[in-house]
């Protein structure tokens, strides 16, 4: 239930940058990611862009030119599919350790993906998987 890649970090003719805090990206874990992008571009009328950008194939979704949402094969063979939804943060390495101290499982700890910026996951006290996300300050 980890990940190897975020979202491209926002450019103002995309998207803003979310605040500290908010809900800023969410990142499907399928067992088939054909079928998935065939599902969701036929359901919500997405359209799909290949990121080139992680160590592992990974595909945008995105809704009239903004991105939406991504998209890649689950990591681990054994964790469900799944949506992940990532909370913008000013440090993921402070959010990590903080969720740690309550009691937060880390998953996959914090790593840098190039041009976009770092990324960490964790399952709360309770299991439910959360991503973090810093963008890279420009």
């Amino acid at each position: 239930m980890s990940t190897n890649v975020a979202p491209e970090a926002p450019t103002g003719s995309q998207q803003a940058c979310p605040e500290s805090g908010e809900f800023c990206w969410n990142e499907l874990l399928a067992s088939d990611t054909g079928v998935a992008a065939k599902f969701y571009t036929q359901l919500f009328g997405w359209k799909t862009e290949a990121f080139t950008g992680g160590a592992v194939p990974y595909t945008l979704f995105k809704q009239e030119g903004k991105q939406v949402g991504g998209l890649m094969a689950r990591p681990n063979e054994q964790a469900p599919p799944q949506w992940l939804p990532y909370v913008a943060v000013e440090s993921v390495d402070a959010s990590v350790k903080k969720a740690g101290d309550l009691g937060a499982q880390v998953l996959m700890p914090p790593m840098d993906i190039p041009t976009v910026g770092r990324i960490a996951v964790f399952l709360d006290p309770q299991g439910a998987a959360l991503g973090v996300f810093q963008a890279l300050k420009k």
